[in-house]
């Protein structure tokens, strides 16, 4: 999908794994910079979500911004484009 500045990112999944490990959430920029990550306990039964306004340090470039989640050993991305 794509996002402008001071838009609303819901960011939400299902961990489907061992629920004592957070999610570790974060975005990168167009440079590979981490500029946004957030650390997420899942409820009991694997769901989790949070929200992001796009836009701030890091977010002055328009391109192809990569969402990453890690939860234990297992690992996903998503791109997204931005544009400022």
């Amino acid at each position: 999908t794509t996002y402008q500045r001071a838009d609303i990112i819901s960011i939400s999944g299902n961990s489907n794994g061992n629920n004592q490990y957070a999610v570790v959430l974060s975005i990168e920029n167009v440079n590979g910079v981490k500029i946004w990550n957030e650390n997420i306990n899942p409820k009991k039964d694997g769901q989790f979500s949070t929200l992001v306004i796009a836009g701030g340090g890091g977010w002055e470039n328009d391109g192809t911004y990569i969402l990453k989640a890690t939860h234990s050993n297992l690992a996903s991305e998503i791109e997204f484009k931005f544009f400022t």
